[in-house]
C-alpha cells in the first residue's frame, strides 16, 4: 500500500498525497503524522524531531509546513493527541528520504508534549493504556 492509504486506514486526508506528512479529518477530530521509524527513542515511546536538523532544506519543504500545523491543529483542537503511520526509508542516509514502506499503528496514539512553530521542533510521546 502507498503512503496515501495509509491516512485513508485513519479517515484522514493530507492536501496532497505526493508530499504530505501529515493530514486531518473532514471533521477535525483526527489527524495522522508520518514518523520515521529509526528516529523514534525509547522503543516507540518517544519521537523527537530534532533529530532532523542535521538535514538541510527539510523544514521549508511544504509537507513540512503542513505538518506543524496540523500538530497546532491537534494540540489546539484534538487534546493534543495525533495517530501515527511509521515510515522506514529506503535509505536512512539520504537528505531528502524517500519512503520504503509506511504502516499505521492503529492500536496507540501519542500525545504533543512540544511544539515549537517557529522552529518546526516537536516531540511526541506515546499515550500509555490505563
Amino acid at each position: 500500500m502507498v503512503h496515501k492509504a495509509r491516512f485513508d486506514s485513519y479517515d484522514v486526508k493530507p492536501a496532497t498525497p505526493r508530499w504530505s506528512w501529515s493530514g486531518k479529518s473532514d471533521d477535525g477530530k483526527t489527524v495522522a503524522v508520518t514518523c520515521w521509524q529509526d528516529r523514534f527513542e525509547k522503543g516507540i515511546d518517544l519521537y523527537r524531531s530534532h533529530t532532523h536538523l542535521g538535514e538541510t532544506g527539510w523544514q521549508s519543504r511544504p509537507g513540512h509546513n503542513e505538518l506543524i500545523l496540523n500538530l497546532a491543529w491537534a494540540r489546539d483542537n484534538c487534546d493534543g493527541v495525533v495517530r501515527i503511520i511509521i515510515a522506514t526509508p529506503v535509505d536512512p542516509n539520504a537528505s531528502p528520504r524517500s519512503i520504503k514502506e509506511c504502516f499505521p499503528q492503529p492500536d496507540f496514539s501519542m500525545s504533543i508534549v512540544r511544539l515549537d512553530e517557529a522552529s518546526g521542533d516537536f516531540e511526541l510521546e506515546r499515550i500509555k493504556a490505563a
